[in-house]
C-alpha cells in the first residue's frame, strides 16, 4: 500500500506548507514538517499526495437529483443547487459525494479560480496531487457524533460523513444551536470538541458534550482522521486524471484521425457513431424546446430555449442576486442574537434574500431591543411579522433582510 503524504498550505506564506508522511499501519507519533513546497516535492516521490484545503472555501451541501449514472448526476447537480448559490454556476466546480439515506446526493462546491490557484502552486513546485479534499472531511467522525476541532480562531465542524462547516469562535455557539435545531432526526447523541487551549470555552447545547485537550498539530489530527471513502475528492470532471491525460492527447488527435482514414472499417464505425450522436443532439434540443414551451406556454418564438428559459427565470426571481447568501446574513445577525438574554430560536428559513426567524423571548420590551440591536449592529432591516404572548413569554416571527446597496 502506498504511503500517504498530506499537505496543508500555510496561510501566512505562499511558498511554504505543513506536511507529513504517514504509513497506513503507523498512525501514532506523527511528525508534521514545515518546509518550502519544492522541498516537499522530493519527499512526495512514490507517495499518494493528498492536499487538504480550507473548509471555509468549500461549500458542503446536498442536492435532490434523480438516480442515474454518475455523469448525468454530475450534469444535474449544478442546476439543482443554482438558486442556493450567489455565484454563476459556470464559475464553480462541483464534486459529487455519496447518496445519503434520504436520497439526496452530497456535493462539494468550490470556485474554479480558487481550485486552479491551489493546483498551480503545487505544480510550480513539481507536485501533482492524487486527491484534493476539504479539511473538514478529514476530522475524526463516528455515527451519532459531531466533531469540532478548534484551529486558531476558527472551528472546523463535521456534522456527518460528508457534511460540515467552518465557524469563527465568536459565532460558533449560535451556529451550533441553529445546526442542532435544523438537524431534526439527525441530531447527534454527543458532540466531541478538540482544542489546544488551557481553558476551553463551554457550550450549553442541550446535548452531551465531550471536551478534550490535544497537544499535537492540526495536520496530525487530520491525517489520522482522513479516510478516502468518506472524503469528497475535488479532482473530478475537468480536474480528474483522465481529463488531464485527455488534454495532453488532444494535440495528437489530427494524426490519429489521419491514420483512421486508412482503416475503412474504423472509418465506417466513426461515421455511424457521429450520426447517432447527432441524432441524439437533435432529439435533446427538441426535448429542451418542449420543456420550455410547456413551462412558459405564452412563449411564441423559440430561438435558444436554454437562454430564453434562464432569462424568464431571472424575471421570475425579480432580477436580483443573493450577494451575501444565507451564511453571510446569518453571520451578521449571530452576534446580536448571542447578546440577547433569554432568546430561543425556534425555526429559521431562508428565501429570496430574506431570513424568517421564529423565536421565543422574555417580553415585548426585549423583542424591541433585539430589533434595535440587529439594525444598529448588523446593518440589516428587521420587520416584526407577528408577536404573541404564550406561557409567560413572547412568541415572535421576524423577517430579516440584508444590507441594501
Amino acid at each position: 500500500m502506498r504511503m500517504k503524504l498530506f499537505i496543508r498550505f500555510n496561510p501566512s506564506s505562499l511558498d511554504e506548507a505543513d506536511w507529513l508522511r504517514m504509513d497506513e499501519p503507523a498512525r501514532h507519533g506523527l511528525t508534521v514538517h514545515h518546509d518550502p513546497l519544492p522541498d516537499i516535492a522530493a519527499a512526495a516521490a512514490g507517495c499518494r499526495v493528498i492536499l487538504l484545503v480550507p473548509g471555509a472555501e468549500v461549500l458542503l451541501t446536498t442536492a435532490a437529483v434523480p438516480g442515474g449514472n454518475r455523469q448525468k448526476i454530475a450534469g444535474a447537480v449544478p442546476y439543482a443547487l443554482e438558486e442556493q448559490l450567489a455565484s454563476d454556476v459556470d464559475n464553480l466546480h462541483f464534486a459529487l459525494g455519496e447518496r445519503r439515506d434520504d436520497g439526496r446526493i452530497s456535493a462539494a462546491v468550490v470556485v474554479k479560480t480558487q481550485l486552479n490557484a491551489w493546483l498551480e502552486r503545487l505544480r510550480q513546485a513539481g507536485i501533482e496531487p492524487d486527491a484534493v479534499a476539504p479539511d473538514i472531511l478529514a476530522l475524526p467522525w463516528t455515527s451519532g457524533t459531531w466533531t469540532i476541532l478548534m484551529d486558531g480562531d476558527r472551528a472546523l465542524v463535521r456534522t456527518a460523513r460528508q457534511a460540515g462547516f467552518v465557524a469563527d469562535g465568536d459565532n460558533l455557539d449560535t451556529l451550533l444551536r441553529l445546526a442542532l435545531n435544523e438537524a431534526g432526526e439527525a441530531r447527534p447523541e454527543r458532540i466531541r470538541i478538540m482544542h489546544s487551549m488551557v481553558a476551553a470555552p463551554s457550550y450549553n447545547l442541550d446535548v452531551t458534550t465531550d471536551t478534550e485537550t490535544v497537544d499535537e498539530p492540526v495536520l496530525a489530527i487530520l491525517g489520522r482522521g482522513y479516510e478516502e471513502p468518506s472524503a469528497i475528492n475535488l479532482l473530478q470532471g475537468a480536474y480528474s486524471r483522465r481529463e488531464q491525460l485527455g488534454r495532453l492527447w488532444r494535440p495528437w488527435r489530427p494524426v490519429a484521425a489521419l491514420a483512421a482514414v486508412l482503416l475503412l472499417i474504423q472509418g465506417g464505425m466513426t461515421v455511424a457513431e457521429y450520426a447517432r450522436l447527432n441524432s441524439e443532439r437533435q432529439a435533446l434540443a427538441q426535448q429542451i424546446e418542449q420543456v420550455y414551451l410547456k413551462t412558459f406556454p405564452d412563449a411564441r418564438k423559440v430561438v435558444n430555449a436554454r437562454a430564453q428559459m434562464e432569462e424568464r427565470l431571472k424575471e421570475l426571481r425579480g432580477g436580483g442576486t443573493d450577494e451575501a447568501g444565507f451564511m453571510g446574513l446569518l453571520a451578521n445577525i449571530g452576534p446580536s442574537l448571542k447578546e440577547t438574554p433569554s432568546v430561543e430560536v425556534q425555526r429559521i428559513s431562508y428565501n429570496e434574500e430574506k431570513i424568517d426567524l421564529a423565536l421565543l423571548i422574555a417580553d415585548l420590551q426585549g423583542l424591541d431591543k433585539l430589533k434595535q440591536r440587529l439594525v444598529a449592529q448588523s446593518g440589516v432591516s428587521v420587520d416584526i411579522q407577528s408577536a404573541a404572548s404564550r406561557d409567560g413569554r413572547v412568541e415572535a416571527l421576524l423577517q430579516i433582510k440584508g444590507k441594501t446597496s
